[in-house]
């Protein structure tokens, strides 16, 4: 298989110097893409700056023959998503391909303060739309572009974490509106819900753990995170999306980890029952929806 299979594609990927997202940085740039490495370089908690996460990055890209550069901008804003578009567009021309992987742990409960939450969806949710407004342009009119957005298992809701899963389940369908508005274009966005052992992971056992202790996570998870892969795991099915083999698959959610990748299912109807005609038939009593909701819909004995 031709090595060089990104050759003339330009990528950007935001968290670029840590874990998912320097994996991902680090595959494409070795499939021949240019890549523009973003990390604004905060601590886990998103505390702090330094040029110098993504400065390595860049650097062992150079060193393996491939060509980067470094972009430190914030990408919970829109000011800072366009800036870091535009260094792609100084740097190479253009930019064919994003991957938002950038994050933090902020309080994503309903204790969250009002400066936390905002900064939450702004992080999580608003990168992608921000992003998705700056780049979906340019693809469309190049007639090619891969717009990779990373989720989370949080999304199902079954972490708590409201916000989180809020924001996560929203970038589902963000992503998910972008893969059927631009179909037919040569545009492809689908979104990345990775499993890999990453400083963010490793920040979070301790609360995973109590969450186990409580019985809101069940023993498999548990163990799962407990075995969690590195990151480079993860990386390949971004790469393969960003590929000639990927140019068809759009809207979808992939689930990937250590030998394995999974895709989500989509919201849709599950089970349906008809009271009748409305133009002939009243509405719903509540005795009826006694008897429907837990026995027809809700499949209860």
């Amino acid at each position: 298989m031709d090595d060089k299979l990104l050759q003339g594609k330009v990528a950007l990927v935001t968290g670029g110097g840590n874990g998912i997202g320097r994996a991902c940085a680090e595959e494409l740039g070795a499939l021949g893409a240019s890549v523009v490495v973003n990390d604004l370089g905060t601590d886990e908690w998103a505390q702090g700056t330094t040029s110098e996460a993504a400065d390595a990055v860049v650097a062992g890209i150079r060193e393996r023959g491939g060509e980067a550069v470094a972009n430190y901008d914030s990408v919970a804003t829109s000011e800072g998503c366009r800036s870091a578009v535009q260094t792609g567009v100084d740097a190479f021309g253009k930019v064919d391909i994003v991957v938002g992987c950038a994050g933090a742990l902020i309080e994503g409960g309903l204790k969250a303060t009002d400066e936390q939450y905002e900064l939450f969806m702004a992080l999580f949710l608003g990168q992608k739309f921000w992003l998705g407004r700056e780049v979906l342009p340019g693809m469309v009119e190049r007639g090619y572009g891969r717009f990779i957005t990373v989720t989370s298992h949080g999304a199902t809701g079954l972490l708590g974490q409201p916000v989180f899963a809020a924001a996560m389940c929203g970038v589902i369908s963000l992503t998910r509106g972008i893969a059927h508005e631009y179909a037919g274009t040569g545009v492809t966005a689908n979104c990345l819900s990775p499993g890999g052992a990453t400083r963010l992971h490793a920040t979070s056992r301790d609360m995973f753990e109590k969450m186990h202790e409580e019985g809101i996570v069940d023993d498999e998870f548990w163990e799962g995170f407990q075995k969690t892969p590195p990151p480079e795991y993860v990386s390949p099915i971004v790469a393969w999306l960003c590929t000639d083999a990927g140019a068809d698959v759009t809207g979808e959610v992939f689930q990937a980890g250590g030998g394995y990748v999974a895709t989500h299912s989509r919201l849709r109807e599950e089970r349906t029952v008809y009271r009748g005609d409305p133009k002939t038939t009243p509405p719903w009593t509540l005795e009826e929806l006694d008897l429907v909701v837990p026995r027809m819909l809700l499949m209860k004995p």
